[in-house]
């Protein structure tokens, strides 16, 4: 309980910190070395730590296997709406913020045993789909057009991913460096919490039914699917539970940015990423608690 006092605690501080004269692109700042330093740390210390079997595959291709499910529930919540409403939704919906908020979570209601778990449905899942998927919808709906080297180079280009790849090959780091690797991870969960915080908007006018109908599908209905999916193929309860949880994590931040940039319906795609937390902060553990009982 006092870990997920210190999550609410630390989105606060980040929320307050909008009234601070902070520096120009603070949480820009924040993420920068979130993703150079924390996240590669985190990485190099977690992922020697996974068994490659059954459920570790199967974590991996739940986000894939529920892309197609949301993008179907999307075009028909969206039928009767203009071209950018469907497109946010695209990008907003199927995206989930599991790294940034969802290793802070995941690592309260489940433990430090989760975390490696967490890092593949992260790295394999949501980072490989903003990076694919995510661009793809951007070009559909905005230029028309499908910059395919672009997409690449960002993708083997991106720190934490290029450690993932490093840590699979090379396996678990010298002692000597572990103490320091901790160091510089241990900076992930406050860092990436305030940075959120930060960035949080509320407010502004938007369609409520599609609102609270998108809520449902991402907080409710998409890790309920989730868990049918992994209990049918007798996935690692451990496993089960953090893609669970994963899939049921808020909009990604990123998805969100890039939806309000390319002006897909910046206000519903800012009230889904920045209300979609704060409910998450309840659903998720009654999702877990839902799911003590079933397993």
């Amino acid at each position: 309980m006092e870990q997920f006092a210190f999550i609410i605690a630390l989105l606060l501080i980040g929320i307050a910190l909008q009234k601070a004269p902070a520096p120009v692109d603070f949480a820009k700042s924040l993420n920068f070395f979130v993703i150079y330093v924390s996240l590669p740390a985190t990485v190099l210390i977690q992922i020697p730590k996974i068994h490659f079997d059954v459920s570790a595959l199967g974590l991996i291709l739940v986000p894939w296997l529920l892309l197609p499910i949301v993008i179907a529930m999307v075009l028909l919540m969206t039928r009767n709406h203009p071209p950018h409403v469907r497109a946010a939704l695209l990008l907003v919906l199927p995206l989930g913020n599991t790294s940034f908020v969802g290793i802070p979570i995941v690592h309260t209601l489940l433990g430090e045993e989760a975390i490696p778990y967490v890092l593949m449905y992260d790295q394999f899942g949501s980072f490989l789909i903003l990076s694919l998927y995510g661009a793809a919808v951007v070009a559909r709906y905005e230029t028309g057009s499908f910059h395919k080297r672009l997409i690449m180079k960002k993708l083997l280009f991106f720190p934490p991913f290029i450690f993932l790849i490093f840590a699979l090959v090379f396996g678990e780091m010298p002692s000597i460096v572990q103490p320091y690797l901790k160091i510089l991870s241990s900076t992930l969960i406050p860092l990436a919490l305030i940075s959120v915080g930060y960035s949080m908007t509320f407010g502004g006018e938007i369609d409520y039914r599609l609102f609270t109908q998108s809520l449902v599908v991402k907080l409710v209905i998409m890790p309920f699917i989730a868990f049918g999916i992994l209990f049918a193929l007798g996935t690692d309860p451990l496993a089960l539970k953090v893609a669970v949880l994963e899939s049921g994590m808020p909009s990604m931040i990123t998805a969100g940015a890039l939806a309000i940039a390319a002006g897909f319906a910046p206000q519903l795609s800012a009230a889904l990423v920045g209300y979609g937390i704060v409910v998450s902060l309840i659903t998720l553990p009654m999702i877990t608690y839902l799911m003590e009982k079933l397993l």
